[in-house]
């Protein structure tokens, strides 16, 4: 182990989409950066090669090109609108290599510990790294530990039983019949990808869920609805009239025997698939509700019906893990962080996670204000400004309106959040720490 030593610099961990974006933005500012990657390469779930990749051959963005690419870095003109984890992939390392991050990034070091030393982290790694940093930005991503049903189905499964993350090629369920749970974005993607391959896919949902089409009027739908601007006069009549341009277009679920969301539109997670209820028209997906037991290779639905299957896969999403931090440094809520803004520890002002938080829109639109976030958090935490100490109040007794309890009850929508109030929080509470005078150095 090397001898430890003091940085004036800001530590990341995490090599992927966040991580690098959060880097460039404190590199460009002038804030010395050390990046730790677990990896030999950048790209997070996108690096499919990898213990941390989550891509499967046939995997396309579910958001497109136009608001998944940062505003000031766009993917090549060629790229397709919803390109594949190949071309995402590529981006990300061409993105992290023209922000100048490859010569300030240590990989293949896994971060072991990251313990508090008076007014510092010490940081250590696998690869022999031990040091200290005034700041550390943690970068992990969301996509770490398989979350299941909690509390467990009764029984117990006789087959084989997956996770979304161990689903890597449609090849792994050849001439097997398969049922997929989970409503979400991966539960519908793996099925469609599953129907091509599988002896049969019955895909189970515990409600009803809006389905989205990734084109409308030939546009991506997600720049389609932002096109739609101000054009009627309440956002009830905006949902109501995308509502019935899904409906139109053959995406209302109700229509192919699924039960109707009890929610508004906005009110879950998109789920952006053009072919999930094309296939259950077709007879290739079977849907279901949720499971009651399993006995043996037969799994009992809440309806009483029953089948026979070879593999469950579940696409139920994922918990936190911060394997190298001490669970009870964090404060913690309903299983997840208590983190302001979903950022930042009210009990930690040397700490940030960044990524840890969803919403409706591609990456792009968040990413340059996160980094921006980062950027001036560090710049007023190194200075001591009073924008600090406004701010370090504010983290103890505000509760910024981000839209988080509009969105359905669910274990996933516990870090959702609307975009526009969250981005417009998060340059509320910049503006807050640049407010006597970082802001001026930061339009320099």
């Amino acid at each position: 182990m090397t001898a430890v030593t003091r940085n004036a610099k800001v530590a990341i961990i995490g090599g992927g989409p966040t991580g690098i974006g959060v880097a460039r933005e404190l590199v460009a500012g002038g804030v010395e950066v050390d990046l730790y990657e677990a990896e030999s390469d950048f790209g997070g779930v996108w690096n499919a090669d990898a213990a941390c990749g989550r891509a499967y051959e046939s995997l396309h963005l579910i958001s497109p090109k136009f608001n998944t690419q940062a505003p000031d870095f766009p993917m090549p003109e060629d790229y397709p609108p919803y390109p594949n984890h190949r071309l995402m992939l590529r981006y990300i390392r061409d993105f992290a290599r023209a922000s100048g991050l490859y010569e300030r990034t240590r990989f293949e070091a896994p971060v072991q510990r990251l313990e508090p030393v008076g007014d510092q982290w010490r940081l250590v790694t696998a690869a022999g790294h031990d040091a200290l940093y005034p700041l550390v930005i943690v970068c992990n991503g969301l996509q770490r530990v398989p979350h299941l049903p909690d509390p467990a189905y009764p029984g117990s499964f006789a087959g084989e039983v997956l996770h979304s993350m161990d689903y890597k090629s449609g090849r792994q369920v050849a001439g097997k019949r398969v049922l997929v749970i989970g409503g979400g974005n991966s539960g519908c993607d793996i099925a469609v990808d599953a129907v091509h391959h599988a002896a049969s896919v019955h895909h189970s949902t515990r409600r009803g869920y809006y389905y989205q089409p990734k084109f409308i009027d030939g546009k991506p739908t997600p720049q389609w609805m932002m096109e739609l601007g101000n054009k009627f006069p309440r956002k009830e009549d905006t949902l109501a009239y995308i509502a019935e341009v899904f409906r139109l277009a053959g995406y209302d679920g109700a229509a192919y025997g699924l039960p109707a969301p009890d929610y508004p539109l906005d009110a879950a997670h998109p789920v952006m698939n053009s072919q999930i209820l094309y296939h259950i028209g077709h007879g290739d997906v079977v849907p279901k509700g949720d499971v009651a037991a399993f006995e043996g290779r037969t799994v009992r639905f809440t309806d009483g019906s029953t089948a026979e299957f070879d593999v469950i896969l579940y696409a139920t999403g994922y918990k936190r893990d911060f394997p190298f931090l001490d669970k009870a440094l964090l404060e913690w809520k309903s299983g997840i962080p208590d983190l302001f803004l979903h950022s930042t520890p009210r009990n930690h002002d040397n700490l940030l996670f960044m990524g840890f938080i969803n919403a409706a829109g591609g990456l792009g639109d968040g990413l340059k204000t996160q980094g921006l976030y980062a950027l001036t958090y560090a710049r007023a935490l190194f200075g001591r400004t009073r924008g600090l100490e406004a701010f370090l109040k504010a983290k103890q007794t505000d509760n910024p309106d981000i839209g988080q309890g509009y969105f359905v009850p669910s274990y996933r929508h516990l870090w959702e959040a609307d975009l526009w109030k969250l981005l417009a929080q998060m340059r509320r509470y910049r503006d807050m720490l640049a407010g006597d005078g970082a802001r001026e150095a930061m339009a320099s």
